[in-house]
């Protein structure tokens, strides 16, 4: 399709623009360690749909999958990495309660997705144990995928990351809310930010 190679070409000129200034950045703060004053800033999310990136993930149960299969549902997404101390398992509680309101108010619970930073260490058996140690449920779906795919992503989702001197990631705590067309529709920036017009457009859209 003539869109899906066009918004593809944008998606992978702008991966290229910004892995280039994250190298740079990198360079000059390898001193740097991860924590909640590191949290990186987002950008504004891409236009156009998820499903036509075309991607494949490996799930936390070993299967293959691409985003187009969640074509015709919401779902909610973010990136994270398993060794993540500090910020991960704070923004992955934060979705947790999110999840948990949404059920309240619309009786469904929402399906969530995970996206691995770590293309080196995030292997299925590790997402499958780090579901099990947050005590995430069948709603939830971790992914890891090659580096290249991980960084497209990330761009389309406005999150940004880079990979410090002692493996670690600094990075954007965000997640975003993808209607049933792979569109990004609500965001929500930051640990413990109010999540009420998330849920609000998930009403609408549900």
């Amino acid at each position: 399709m003539k869109f899906q190679s066009t918004f593809q070409f944008i998606i992978f000129f702008i991966c290229l623009v910004f892995s280039s200034g994250c190298d740079e950045q990198n360079s000059n703060n390898h001193h740097h360690h991860h924590g909640e004053e590191h949290v990186l800033a987002a950008n504004d999310a891409a236009q156009g749909s998820l499903f036509d990136l075309g991607s494949k993930w490996i799930t936390e149960s070993n299967k293959t999958i691409e985003l187009n299969q969640y074509r015709g549902s919401l779902f909610i997404i973010s990136m994270f990495y398993a060794t993540c101390q500090s910020i991960c398992p704070r923004l992955v509680a934060d979705m947790e309660q999110l999840a948990k309101k949404i059920k309240e108010s619309t009786g469904q619970e929402p399906r969530m997705v995970l996206v691995s930073f770590d293309s080196e260490k995030d292997s299925p058996d590790v997402l499958n144990a780090y579901k099990k140690k947050m005590k995430l449920n069948d709603n939830w779906t971790l992914l890891s995928g090659k580096e290249a795919d991980i960084r497209m992503l990330s761009v389309v989702l406005g999150i940004n990351y880079k990979k410090i001197s002692n493996g670690e990631f600094n990075h954007s705590a965000v997640y975003s809310l993808v209607s049933k067309e792979g569109f990004i529709v609500s965001r929500i920036e930051g640990i413990g930010s109010n999540a009420d017009v998330l849920i609000s457009q998930y009403q609408k859209l549900k």
